[in-house]
């Protein structure tokens, strides 16, 4: 494993994201605000619905109120329970999974139709797109056709990465995304290591093009165009048609998907207190990228004054490794109507996201978010409501949850709900 390179211009980024929190810090109004939030976003960038970001963001704000009006209507919490499992396994877990196929699509300007509704095959698609659309999308634009494939569980990833943020950080009740979490990080390891136990869907193309899902199997499809991405043009890939490489790839991607379990919000523990005043939280993550896969430790530390996420990730293509690092200052009161949130990246990844090569090139990102809190009770039910405006620059490379690969500079609009 390579160590991490810090050149110039790495320390002057991560200088400068320091120095901002730093700052934020030391300043000398506090605000403490606690109440659970529920955020929702209107407009991302590209002005399409949905970016992956901005379903990710409004349907686990609109899970959370669910499930918590389901408990305080419910007295009976096991029916609750079970209420919210099923509801998950049927409903929203494949609809957040297909929309993240979808807005892959979508940001590429290419139209597609979601089902995120399990048909008599047992699964979910995203359909309407012709083979030679998906064709001429793999051969001008390699990375985000990987991406297309994995871009359902990269979706889920990020949902259960949101999800360890609230409980870490302590801004809701763990019965209101318990099963939400448990379910999804279920889901995305039982996908991910399918291919140890030599899984086939046994599903055949359908015979109309329209009709077909878009990649089929997501993780031996990523597979298979990594290692072959000239090779004849179809859709479902079947573990029988790896070569040795590909299934010695899967392997891979089945061995590290266990990562995903080692947090322990796993075991409903949302952060260890160090003392009264400080709590820490800890975990791993895997999860796959357009030339390969990835994997992230995490470290979420709260104090009486403010809220930090420090990620160290590692991507890796077929032999390369490349580092990166992101810094995050979440929720923080800048005074008693203004709440920040600051986030840095910084990465080093593989030359035109090429699978197989050594060379690299660096980027980054900055994320900020101010939400104006026009609206605060004092006695109502409604602790708070603000109007949240975002914005992201990033230069060349892949930002889980972004959308675009180029550089980019984005803007957001949303809205922020507080509840007592």
């Amino acid at each position: 494993m390579c160590g991490l390179q810090l050149d110039l211009r790495m320390k002057r980024f991560l200088i400068l994201i320091l120095l901002i929190i730093l700052n934020c810090m030391l300043a000398q109004q506090r605000q403490t605000y606690n109440p659970p939030s529920y955020s929702f976003l209107f407009k991302d960038t590209p002005s399409q619905l949905f970016t992956m970001r901005q379903f990710n963001l409004n349907y686990l704000s609109s899970y959370r109120l669910f499930s918590r009006g389901l408990n305080s209507i419910i007295k009976n919490k096991y029916v609750s329970d079970m209420i919210q499992l099923g509801m998950h396994s049927l409903f929203f877990m494949p609809l957040t999974h297909e929309e993240g196929h979808r807005s892959i699509l979508t940001v590429n300007n290419i139209g597609s139709i979601s089902q995120p509704f399990f048909n008599q095959n047992g699964a979910a698609y995203v359909n309407g797109v012709t083979d030679r659309s998906l064709k001429d999308f793999r051969d001008n634009n390699l990375p985000d056709y990987i991406r297309l494939h994995t871009g359902g569980l990269e979706s889920d990833y990020m949902l259960t990465r949101r999800v360890e943020t609230i409980g870490s950080f302590n801004t809701g009740d763990f019965n209101n995304y318990k099963w939400e979490y448990w379910s999804r990080k279920t889901v995305i390891v039982q996908y991910l290591a399918l291919g140890l136990f030599e899984f086939e869907a046994g599903i055949k193309e359908e015979s109309n093009e329209l009709e077909r899902d878009i990649v089929g199997m997501d993780t031996y499809g990523a597979v298979r165009h990594l290692f072959r991405p000239e090779m004849e043009f179809y859709r479902y890939t079947l573990y029988t048609d790896l070569t040795t490489s590909e299934k010695d790839f899967v392997k891979r991607m089945g061995y590290r998907s266990f990562l995903n379990f080692l947090n322990p919000l796993i075991l409903g523990i949302s952060s260890i207190h160090v003392n009264k005043n400080i709590t820490i939280n800890a975990g791993l993550g895997y999860m796959l990228s357009p030339f390969g896969d990835f994997i992230d430790e995490n470290i979420w530390l709260k104090t009486e004054r403010f809220n930090l996420l420090v990620t160290l990730r590692q991507f890796q293509n077929k032999k390369n490794w490349f580092q990166g690092i992101g810094i995050s200052l979440i929720d923080f009161p800048l005074t008693k109507k203004l709440i920040l949130t600051l986030k840095g990246h910084y990465w080093q990844q593989p030359l035109n996201f090429d699978f197989n090569t050594s060379e690299l090139f660096s980027g980054g990102a900055l994320d900020a978010n101010l939400g104006y809190y026009f609206y605060n009770g004092q006695d109502s039910w409604l602790s708070g409501v603000a109007v949240d405006i975002g914005l992201i620059y990033k230069t060349k490379g892949f930002l889980p949850e972004e959308l675009y690969l180029d550089e980019h500079f984005g803007l957001r609009l949303g809205t922020t709900i507080a509840l007592k």
